[in-house]
């Protein structure tokens, strides 16, 4: 029973390490836009276990991946769009709720929100 909660403990926080990373590269195309750099944006892949940071279109700045069958593989579970870019006032093209799940330990799970027209993130838990 020990191992069994260390391993939930583990991938919840593995998933909420995800999680902040994503909801920082989604800041950080939020910023570059609102210096008027406004043709970054961020495409999530179809496969739903990764994504893709373009600081300008076809230039990949990081590719996010979530490695399958480790202890650390995820997937998004909500996908509201599948790219997200930002006005030069910051407003995002898409706004919804985005959830990230462990693949193996289902109950881990996190969302980041990204807000309509002020593009602000928030990220909790899924209970």
């Amino acid at each position: 029973m020990a191992i069994a909660g260390f391993e939930k403990a583990l991938a919840a926080v593995q998933v909420e390490n995800a999680a902040r990373e994503f909801a920082q590269d989604i800041l950080l195309t939020r910023e570059r836009a609102l210096a008027g750099s406004n043709l970054g944006f961020i495409e999530l892949s179809s496969g739903r276990k990764g994504y893709w940071v373009y600081r300008r279109p076809n230039l990949v700045d990081k590719k996010r991946g979530f490695a399958s069958g480790g202890s650390e593989a995820f997937q998004f579970i909500s996908i509201p769009a599948y790219v997200i870019s930002f006005s030069i006032n910051g407003s995002p093209s898409a706004s919804g709720i985005y959830i990230l799940q462990h693949e193996r330990i289902k109950s881990a799970q996190v969302k980041v929100s990204l807000q309509p027209v002020t593009g602000r993130v928030r990220i909790e838990h899924v209970r």
